[in-house]
C-alpha cells in the first residue's frame, strides 16, 4: 500500500514538473531538440543552411542592397567560413551575370555569433556617386562606345552612367568594338571609368600610331574601291571583295603559331601586309564599311569546331553577316557569305539575338 502511494506521488503532474525544473537548473539532464533553431538574436535573420543564406544574398543582390545581419548559430562552421561566404558570392554572379554590378563581397562572423555581409555596388546601379565625382555622362551603348572612341588617347576615361539598366556584359561586349586589337577597352573595377590598355608590348604612342595608320589605309582603299554612283549594297561588295581578293590568309596560325604575328589578328595586318587570320578580315570589313557611313561590328563564336569571328552589318535598313575570311579567293566563283541570312549561317554557331542586341544598342 505504501508503495502504492508512493508510485502515484512521484507520478503527480506537480511533482514531474518540479524533478525537471530542478534538473535542467542542476544540468543534470536537457530535453530533446526540436528542429527549431531556437530564437532568433535581435536584430537579426535567421538562416539555418547555406542555402538560406544564399537565398537571403541573391534577394539583397537583386535588390541592390545591403544585406540584414545573419544570425548563424545554427549553421556548422570553421574558422573560414568568411570564405565560405564568398565563394556563395561567385557562385551568385556566376549564375547570374546580369548582378555583375554587385563587384564585391565582404563576410565577417562576430564575436556575437552574427554574421556580417557588405556588399559593394557599382555607383551606376545604386546612383551613389560621390558628390565631387566628375565624368563624361553615358545613357547608353552607343554613347559609351562613342565616348571610349573619342577618349582613346587617355590611359583612363572618367564616365558617369546613367542608365541603370545597363548590363555590365553588355557594356564590354561594346567596348571589344574599340581600339581595333591594339588598345583594349573596358570597364574598370566599378563601372566609373574606361580603362585603355595598350596591347603586343606596345606603347599607348605606338598603339595609337598603329591605329591612325589602318585608318590611313581605310581611307584609301575606299578611295580606290568605291565609285559615288555605287549604293550601300554595292559599296559593300566592292569593299568584301578588295578583302576577299588582296588578303592571303596567315596558315601559321595552324602550323606555326609562334611563328605568326599578331598583326595578322588586326585590321593593320590584313591594310598593311595583305595577311591576317579570322579576326584581321573582320576588323578590316569593320573599318572599310565606316569609310562608307555603314554600321558594322565583330561577332565572335564558332565555325565548326573553331573561334571565328566575322560581321554583322545593317546594308539599306537590313541586318546581314559578312565572312570574308571564308569566301577569300571566291570572287570569280560567286559569294556564299557576302550579305547572308542568319539562316544561311548553317555550321557557325553564335548567339544571334546577342549580336543583334548588340548592333541595334551601338547603332540606334
Amino acid at each position: 500500500m505504501a508503495e502504492e502511494k508512493l508510485r502515484l506521488f512521484w507520478a503527480d503532474s506537480d511533482m514531474t514538473a518540479l524533478r525537471t525544473a530542478i534538473r535542467r537548473n542542476l544540468g543534470l539532464d536537457w530535453p530533446e531538440q526540436s528542429g527549431a533553431s531556437g530564437p532568433e538574436l535581435p536584430g537579426s535573420t535567421a538562416v539555418a543552411s547555406l542555402e538560406a543564406l544564399k537565398a537571403e544574398l541573391t534577394r539583397a543582390i537583386a535588390a541592390a542592397e545591403q544585406p540584414p545581419v545573419f544570425d548563424i548559430s545554427a549553421l556548422e562552421k570553421d574558422e573560414h567560413f568568411d570564405l565560405t561566404v564568398k565563394n556563395l558570392y561567385y557562385t551568385i554572379i556566376n549564375a547570374h551575370p546580369e548582378y555583375k554590378y554587385a563587384y564585391d563581397l565582404t563576410a565577417s562572423v562576430e564575436a556575437d555569433g552574427t554574421l556580417r555581409c557588405t556588399i559593394s555596388y557599382m555607383p551606376y546601379r545604386t546612383g551613389n556617386y560621390p558628390a565631387d565625382f566628375q565624368g563624361t555622362e553615358v545613357d547608353s551603348l552607343s554613347e559609351l562606345v562613342q565616348t571610349a572612341r573619342a577618349g582613346l588617347s587617355q590611359g583612363t576615361i572618367d564616365i558617369r552612367i546613367t542608365d541603370p539598366t545597363l548590363a555590365v556584359d553588355d557594356m564590354n561586349k561594346a567596348l571589344q568594338q574599340v581600339g581595333g586589337g591594339w588598345l583594349l577597352c573596358q570597364l574598370n573595377r566599378d563601372s566609373t571609368a574606361i580603362t585603355v590598355t595598350p596591347q603586343n608590348g606596345l606603347t599607348h604612342a605606338q598603339a595609337l600610331e598603329r591605329l591612325a595608320e589602318t585608318q590611313r589605309l581605310a581611307e584609301q582603299i575606299y578611295g580606290e574601291t568605291v565609285t559615288a554612283d555605287m549604293d550601300q549594297q554595292e559599296k559593300a561588295e566592292a569593299l568584301y571583295s578588295y578583302l576577299t581578293e588582296q588578303v592571303r590568309y596567315d596558315f601559321r596560325y595552324y602550323g606555326q603559331p609562334g611563328e605568326m604575328p599578331y598583326e595578322s589578328t588586326t585590321a593593320y595586318g590584313a591594310l598593311h601586309d595583305h595577311l591576317a587570320i579570322c579576326g584581321g578580315y573582320a576588323q578590316a570589313f569593320q573599318v572599310l564599311l565606316e569609310q562608307a557611313e555603314i554600321p558594322c561590328i565583330t561577332v565572335t563564336g564558332k565555325m565548326g569546331s573553331e573561334n571565328h569571328m566575322w560581321n554583322l552589318a545593317q546594308i539599306d535598313g537590313q541586318w546581314l553577316y559578312f565572312d570574308a575570311t571564308s569566301d577569300r579567293g571566291r570572287a570569280e566563283y560567286g559569294f556564299s557569305y557576302c550579305g547572308a541570312a542568319p539562316e544561311e549561317l548553317v555550321r557557325y554557331v553564335w548567339e544571334h539575338d546577342r549580336a543583334m542586341f548588340l548592333a541595334e544598342s551601338i547603332f540606334p
